[in-house]
């Protein structure tokens, strides 16, 4: 009975695999933006590890020696250089700029952002709108009630 239960689990498991869309590649490695490994897959669910690269969406590990470029993602990114659009999850870099928001920490030397959720830990941090904490040498918000701060500066 126990085989009969063992070999009916394996068999759904592979059917379901083998129906489901899979939408990333697992591991990317990269050179540069476009010499990578997989060359065409711009979507990664998993680890990606490069020197310089550029992914349209990841979910997992983004590890980069250089630059890193990515327009979705939803993990951790670390990097000396980060641009991105929407992240989720925790940046670490020496530049982070974000053109949209962030949902977690932005930390760095110089961290910008559209909007913030979250928290920004860096000597200079700088967003249009925060709901959250900076803590940093100088910190601004835009639509802040205190827009300018030294140390440490907060809006929920």
């Amino acid at each position: 009975m126990k085989r009969v239960l063992l070999v009916l689990v394996v068999y759904v498991l592979i059917a379901s695999v083998s129906f489901a869309e899979i939408p990333g590649t697992p591991v990317k490695f990269s050179l540069l933006d476009k010499i990578a490994v997989p060359e065409k897959n711009d979507v990664v669910d998993g680890l990606e590890i490069g020197i310089s690269s550029y992914t349209y969406k990841i979910k997992g590990l983004s590890l980069n020696f250089i630059f890193s470029r990515i327009d979705e993602g939803l993990g951790i990114q670390v990097s000396p250089i980060i641009l991105t659009k929407s992240f989720a999850g925790v940046q670490a870099g020496v530049i982070n700029l974000n053109s949209s928001e962030i949902s977690g920490l932005q930390c760095g030397f110089f961290n910008k952002a559209k909007s913030v959720r979250g928290f920004q830990f860096g000597l200079v941090n700088m967003t249009e709108d925060l709901h959250g904490v900076q803590i940093g040498f100088i910190n601004f918000i835009e639509t802040g009630y205190f827009s300018t701060m030294v140390i440490a500066n907060a809006k929920f």
